[in-house]
């Protein structure tokens, strides 16, 4: 392959090999213990003023850890319209962000992104290089951040802490009633306990291939389980 057709291949490289590239990436710059996850199309949702259905959001990786760190890929083929809504709505549920953007989108990026949001430069040849570092994200919102938990998560987590409620409440009223009544550090440690605990993840050992199947599979149950709940 010459240089000119790698540089071509580097502008459109498949979003699927982009993300195996930053798992690689994060592994070999980061600390992480053994009870890290990285989970690929994380769902999620944020409250939609004036309407009674959350918007739904889906971040391309995010990290599970200490900490609920959310990465956003952007491909040379890819444009940046829809970036600064999902920077918006990762930022109210996830510890940190980071964009991984190809070097044909880093000055608009850098223009249109929050200066606490990390970015990830992919050059034409498909090297990943650190430009900016993310920081903490002080805005979560804890009815957002509830939205990571499956009906009987709610429920368990409100016999445990005593919050009693009038029956027949829908899932909606439940995470109402604990972004109120619970401090985020408790909602926040549920949100990674059970999300850890979760199948959607690449076991150690597993073959990628085998590891975005496996994936794929259970994304389908969780999501047909998701909207059963709603």
């Amino acid at each position: 392959m010459t240089i000119d057709m790698e540089i071509q291949h580097g502008l459109h490289r498949p979003p699927d090999q982009l993300r195996d590239q930053l798992r690689t990436w994060i592994r070999a710059h980061f600390d992480l213990d053994e009870s890290a996850n990285l989970i690929n199309e994380l769902g999620f949702v944020n409250r939609h003023s004036g309407s009674t259905i959350d918007s739904q959001f889906r971040a391309d990786l995010a990290l599970v850890s200490n900490q609920l760190i959310a990465y956003e890929i952007k491909s040379g083929a890819d444009s940046l319209r829809r970036w600064p809504a999902q920077c918006a709505a990762y930022q109210r549920v996830f510890d940190a962000t980071w964009l991984c953007v190809h070097a044909s989108h880093l000055t608009e990026a850098y223009d249109i992104t929050p200066q606490s949001v990390g970015l990830i430069v992919v050059d034409d040849l498909g090297g990943l290089v650190l430009f900016r570092a993310a920081e903490a994200n002080p805005r979560v919102d804890p009815y957002d951040l509830s939205g990571f938990l499956w009906r009987e998560d709610l429920d368990s987590l409100c016999r445990q802490h005593g919050i009693v409620g009038r029956t027949r409440q829908t899932k909606t009223q439940v995470r109402q009633r604990i972004a109120h009544d619970l401090p985020l550090a408790v909602i926040h440690a549920s949100v990674l306990e059970k999300l850890k605990r979760r199948g959607m993840v690449e076991f150690a050992g597993l073959p990628n291939q085998c590891a975005t199947k496996r994936s794929a599979s259970l994304r389908a149950r969780l999501q047909s389980k998701e909207q059963a709940e709603t």
